[in-house]
């Protein structure tokens, strides 16, 4: 096979557009169409079908999509260094593995600072687990880089690394008027209140359950969700509380009108990283990305997003 086919599959299934992938590969229609003519053949596969919103891959498409972009990463990230990056001129299109929590404190900055690169995109995709980096998704290409609260690089498996983007304590929310904001909130007390909470895995016990297990307490968890929007609202329409890391209870301030209490439950810092592979560390596209969102944590801070001195 031409391998040059490979880049345009690439470009194909990341604009799901003809026209657009010519322009990103500076070919023409014609010969953007001919290049997928003969990666059907080669395949034998349509790989992608006509939509109302443009092409969409087929099964054998997503099926092969992984391998592909592990491959070009790989080959990219071997010339590298002999490849300039521009990002104000550079098409590329990168994919990161996020929670919410990260996407409500990076993202907005991310937007903003995008307009410097005009034709850069940004495709995000929602974490698995809370505190698991998703090592399949980047082994094979399907994401560039995953932010989350991840264990630190000593506990990482070999070939990734990470680089801390910025650490929270946690706080308690709870509505305004809410008869627990009238006195301390004590361990004890704490735990007898009705409770809600983002966990993303199917049983419905969390950290904070653990640790309240240690000290010999256990709360009434009525909610469980895994989203930090949805924890919120439900906090501001009821007697729940919640305990959420500092800058989502400065969200459920801003967005909700909630009030925040010092966490009795003494747990450590949440922190969060951002996790690429280590071929990626010189690949000069994926330093600008990299760069672009320890820009955007300095933005969140400035806005309150982030938690931390600006």
């Amino acid at each position: 096979m031409d391998l040059n086919l490979l880049l345009v599959f690439e470009a194909l299934l990341e604009e799901r557009n003809v026209s657009r992938a010519a322009r990103r590969l500076a070919l023409s229609q014609p010969a953007t169409s001919n290049a997928l003519a003969r990666l059907r053949a080669a395949t034998g596969d349509p790989l992608f079908t006509r939509t109302h919103r443009g092409i969409q891959p087929t099964a054998r498409a997503e099926q092969l999509a992984a391998g592909i972009r592990s491959g070009l990463s790989q080959i990219r990230a071997s010339l590298g260094g002999a490849v300039d990056f521009d990002a104000s001129t550079s098409a590329r299109g990168f994919r990161l593995a996020m929670g919410d929590g990260s996407e409500w404190a990076l993202l907005p900055g991310c937007a903003d600072l995008l307009r410097a690169a005009p034709q850069i995109r940004l495709q995000v995709r929602r974490l698995e687990g809370l505190f698991l980096v998703p090592e399949v998704d980047l082994r094979s290409g399907a994401v560039d880089l995953a932010v989350g609260y991840f264990p630190d690089s000593r506990s990482l498996a070999d070939g990734l690394q990470s680089e801390d983007l910025f650490s929270e304590e946690q706080r308690i929310v709870l509505r305004k008027g809410h008869p627990a904001g009238k006195r301390p909130l004590t361990l004890q007390r704490f735990a007898a209140l009705e409770q809600a909470s983002v966990i993303y895995r199917p049983e419905p016990w969390g950290l904070v359950d653990t640790e309240l297990a240690a000290n010999g307490l256990r709360r009434t968890l009525r909610l469980a969700a895994p989203h930090f929007h949805t924890v919120l609202a439900a906090v501001a329409e009821s007697d729940l509380v919640a305990m959420v890391p500092e800058g989502i209870a400065k969200l459920g301030e801003q967005l909700f009108r909630l009030q925040t209490r010092a966490s009795p439950l003494r747990l450590p810092p949440f922190v969060t990283r951002m996790v690429w592979r280590r071929v990626d560390q010189d690949d000069s596209g994926h330093a600008w990305l990299r760069s672009l969102l320890r820009s955007a944590v300095a933005r969140g801070k400035r806005n309150g997003r982030v938690a931390g001195p600006s």
